[in-house]
């Protein structure tokens, strides 16, 4: 019992920590303080810059475009290279993500380089595949 009671109080601290940190405001500048004839003292703030909460943390400069996806519908294999005939592996029916990449071998197939649980493959695009362009 101790130690759930000591448990809910550091989660308390924490989460009060959280929500002290995320309420502060980040502010620069100069302070000026300026002494009147009085006791009193009048503080001068110039040059403030506040942080605005709206301004977007991810801006266009970091967004990349993304990959095709292939929507293949039945059992199809995937390679080490391009135009290889020696599959390493099956995959089934499901959607898989492309590095983008794209060749055409003397055929006329295509082939797309996937990103596997081996790694990246090659697969030649089945006619039954759908591919998804961003």
């Amino acid at each position: 019992m101790k130690k759930l009671a000591s448990l809910t109080v550091a989660m308390g601290l924490m989460a009060s920590l959280a929500a002290t940190a995320s309420a502060a405001e980040v502010v620069t500048g100069t302070t000026e303080t300026t002494k009147t004839t009085s006791s009193d003292a009048v503080t001068t703030v110039t040059g403030v810059t506040y942080l605005n909460p709206a301004d977007p943390v991810i801006t266009q400069a970091d967004l990349k475009p993304a990959t095709p996806q292939i929507i293949l519908t039945k059992l199809t294999a995937f390679h080490l290279s391009a135009g290889s005939t020696t599959a390493i592996g099956w995959l089934g029916a499901q959607t898989v993500d492309t590095t983008g990449v794209i060749t055409k071998d003397a055929m006329g197939n295509e082939w797309r380089e996937i990103y596997t649980w081996l790694g990246k493959a090659w697969i030649k695009v089945p006619a039954s595949a759908y591919v998804i362009n961003p």
